[in-house]
């Protein structure tokens, strides 16, 4: 497992890797997968959390954007921005997770993989209507008015908040706002060959990311004077993201 290490969002983007239309292309596919300690994450099953609590998923989704790879001090642009939803209520299809196929990548070898966490401040400028229906970004169920903002992730459950077996309380952990998006890179040997398909695993896992959040007490974030849990969030991707080949 490789991990993913948090970038100043400035230093993002470095360049490109420039490509001749007759240069050979082959095909990267991105499986992101949602885990809980190491194991597949299946929405509706209850995991231990904090101290006596007791948590169980009901829906995991985040936008993944800017996608590029990394080759020395250049980048190769993949994809500007996807809707990653890791909410699988069965075994089989969250240890599948979320497949990102992405065709007519120049062949070669790279050092690894650039992405952010949430939408990029340009776009988050802008409000579903600018966007055509096929935009992850049309979807008015991730924008998020009185902010001002899309809403770059969601982490949605209940919580059984005394360890007695009931899940008394539910919560809903929406990150956004420019302040919000995470940028970060990968260093991971990715071979891309002739007419083949190159397989990479991003493991996400919401034990990590949701270390040092206190749910119980704020179990949703509407206010935008109040951030320090999501806050925490989004700063646990670097510790919570892992890659392999």
């Amino acid at each position: 497992m490789r991990p993913f290490i948090l970038l100043a969002v400035t230093a993002f983007v470095v360049g490109f890797i420039s490509c001749k239309e007759d240069n050979p292309e082959g095909t990267l596919t991105l499986h992101f997968k949602a885990v809980y300690d190491g194991q597949p994450l299946q929405t509706f099953t209850t995991h231990p959390f904090e101290g006596i609590q007791q948590i169980q998923f009901t829906h995991l989704s985040m936008m993944v954007a800017d996608l590029q790879l990394v080759k020395g001090s250049a980048v190769k642009d993949l994809d500007d921005i996807e809707l990653v939803d890791l909410s699988f209520d069965n075994l089989a299809a969250a240890e599948a997770g979320y497949t990102l196929t992405i065709p007519n990548v120049a062949t070669g070898s790279y050092d690894g993989i650039k992405f952010g966490l949430g939408v990029p401040p340009d776009l988050n400028q802008k409000k579903p209507a600018d966007f055509s229906s096929g935009s992850p970004l049309s979807k008015t169920g991730y924008y998020w008015v009185a902010w001002n903002s899309y809403i770059f992730s969601k982490t949605e459950g209940r919580l059984d908040t005394l360890g007695n077996g009931t899940l008394d309380l539910g919560f809903a952990m929406h990150t956004g706002s420019d302040a919000l998006y995470r940028a970060g890179q990968g260093t991971i040997p990715i071979v891309i060959e002739e007419g083949k398909t190159t397989n990479m695993n991003v493991l996400l896992d919401y034990k990590d990311l949701l270390q040092g959040v206190d749910i119980k007490s704020h179990p949703q974030n509407h206010t935008q004077s109040d951030t320090s849990e999501i806050v925490k969030i989004v700063n646990n991707y670097g510790t919570s993201i892992t890659l392999s080949l």
